[in-house]
């Protein structure tokens, strides 16, 4: 018997906003520039905090997610005096969708965001990815890692190949729901799990909505999944196909980045710092934004400096 996935975290609050801290209210007040980016035809949306001109870090969220998933962290990795860009992957929150989606692809689209927003200014920037983005960002890192000064990867489960997934995960999104309050009711986190940061869960789930004809509905393409090629990597070419160093940074508790997991990964890219955070699960960036930030802070400072 398995356990059955927890209800929607916000299904019980009718649309209610959730008070935050008011250290979250203060870098959602932090400036912000915001812009888009082209590349093959499709716009590519992003946000960014600090100055343009100062060293850059790119952060890329995770699958149906979008860029307020940093909101956060964004402010304060930016604080000492860094360019800090958030965009957002094709198909997924407000940048356009294509008929066919790849991990190559959405690499290169990042690479034309950080360029357009400043990333390269300073010379070459941090990918820093999450779940879905951290394959993106090993992407990067094996095809162009050259102009990259380091990437971090936060809890992307890299497998055997004989155990990696194949085919698309079900089809989502696409419902329009006839309020607000109702679409907030759906909102869960995938893969499923608790967060005690109500909050920040809240303030993400408002991001991923849009009004629409009817009633709102979500940002991302529901065709996404079915949209995309897969191709099962190898961990050991991607070992040393590595362009620029290469971290890695876990939930200790994540349902994703097990034992068996890491350890393999460790056995593969013996290379690279490997880095828990304490009692956060998959979804480590809303489970402790804080501690989040300090280990992107430790180890862009210390391991990969300018």
């Amino acid at each position: 018997m398995t356990d059955s996935p927890p209800p929607p975290p916000l299904a019980d609050l009718e649309g209610a906003p959730v008070p935050a801290p008011d250290w979250f209210a203060e870098a959602l007040a932090a400036p912000v520039e915001t812009g888009a980016a082209t590349r093959d035809g499709t716009r590519l949306v992003w946000k960014a905090w600090g100055r343009r001109g100062d060293p850059a870090l790119v952060l890329i969220h995770g699958g149906t997610a979008h860029k307020g998933w940093w909101d956060a962290l964004g402010p304060h990795l930016a604080a000492p005096g860094r360019r800090v860009i958030a965009p957002d992957l094709a198909g997924m929150g407000e940048s356009g969708w294509r008929e066919v989606y790849t991990m190559a692809g959405h690499a290169e689209d990042m690479r034309a965001v950080a360029r357009d927003a400043g990333g390269f200014e300073a010379g070459k920037p941090v990918f820093i990815g999450h779940s879905f983005g951290g394959f993106v960002t090993l992407q990067a890192a094996t095809g162009f890692g050259e102009d990259l000064r380091a990437a971090v990867i936060l809890d992307s489960p890299i497998r055997k190949p004989e155990k990696q997934r194949s085919g698309s995960p079900p089809r989502r999104g696409g419902r329009v729901y006839p309020d607000l309050a109702a679409a907030l009711a759906r909102f869960r986190l995938l893969p499923a799990q608790p967060c005690e940061n109500l909050w920040l869960v809240d303030h993400v789930a408002r991001g991923s909505l849009k009004e629409t004809e009817g009633g709102w509905t979500w940002w991302f393409d529901p065709d996404l999944w079915a949209k995309l090629t897969y191709e099962r990597r190898d961990p050991d070419a991607a070992a040393r196909a590595l362009g620029c160093p290469l971290a890695f940074v876990r939930g200790e508790r994540s349902d994703l980045m097990n034992a068996e997991t890491w350890d393999y990964m460790r056995s593969v890219f013996t290379r690279s710092p490997f880095v828990t955070v304490p009692r956060a699960r998959h979804h480590l960036i809303l489970d402790d934004p804080v501690a989040v930030t300090a280990a992107l802070d430790a180890l862009v400072e210390g391991w990969a400096p300018v």
